[in-house]
């Protein structure tokens, strides 16, 4: 996806959202979080436009049409909200990587992907989220991530 991302800039420093299609996104679609940009008093606030399967799952439901600003836990909302606004105010993709634990020691590996797009040319209005799960022993990344305890904080 960040191939497709710097692809499409096509020599600007934002690519256009047009210029992703479904096919595109087809392989990635249970791990994407579509978020719109919007400015509430100068300050961005993310849509949540679609949420994928796996989102859904870690998030035990579905959150399309609310604000990822107001679903976040409060405990992690903003650690986690600074790399949205950091992509929206560099215009550039951002990457998270954070190891979490539940109480047994199993661990999860959370990869997140953030790619910014506009539909105006020049500020970011969308951005393209990634998140990846993965674990070491078979277990449900899902399970682990819901009873989980982060050396770093939940991401």
């Amino acid at each position: 996806m960040l191939k497709l991302w710097d692809r499409s800039k096509r020599g600007e420093v934002l690519p256009l959202a047009s210029a992703v299609h479904d096919e595109d996104l087809a392989r990635l679609r249970e791990k994407l979080l579509l978020l719109d940009v919007e400015r509430q008093d100068g300050e961005p606030r993310y849509l949540i436009r679609y949420q994928g399967s796996d989102i859904d799952r870690m998030n035990n439901r579905n959150c399309v049409g609310l604000y990822l600003n107001d679903v976040m836990e409060p405990s992690i909302r903003e650690r986690g909200l600074k790399t949205y606004r950091r992509v929206v105010d560099l215009r550039l993709p951002a990457f998270n990587s954070t190891v979490v634990q539940d109480e047994n020691g199993a661990s999860v590996q959370y990869e997140r992907l953030l790619l910014p797009f506009t539909r105006s040319g020049d500020r970011v209005d969308q951005i393209y989220s990634i998140v990846t799960l993965y674990t070491e022993d078979n277990q449900s990344p899902f399970e682990t991530l819901k009873n989980a305890v982060s050396r770093n904080e939940q991401p």
